[in-house]
């Protein structure tokens, strides 16, 4: 196992299509951030595991599955989901740190 050590906002780089990036550090929890191809499939430990343990096949409506496409000529933008909740006009940008 390789570690290393990375600082917020700082990324690492894996093959030349993923981008793992340190979003913030706290409290016992690191969030971090992925950019990758679409073809890549991304999940937490559990639920890859989770994932392994379904059974293989197409789903029984497998003709209204259509398949999720990713524009990745564009910035990928993060969200905040409690800066996004607050309210709007308060003065300066909740997202933006202090």
């Amino acid at each position: 196992m390789l570690v290393l050590t990375r600082k917020p906002g700082e990324q690492i780089v894996i093959g030349n299509a993923i981008r793992i990036t340190v979003v913030s550090v706290g409290h016992g929890r690191v969030k971090i951030g992925v950019e990758a191809p679409p073809n890549v499939s991304i999940d937490r430990q559990e639920v890859h595991e989770r994932k392994q343990l379904e059974p293989v096949g197409p789903p029984a409506d497998a003709a209204e599955v259509r398949p999720v496409v990713v524009d990745m000529t564009k910035a990928p933008v993060l969200h905040n989901r409690i800066a996004d909740r607050l309210p709007v006009g308060s003065g300066a940008d909740p997202r933006k740190p202090r």
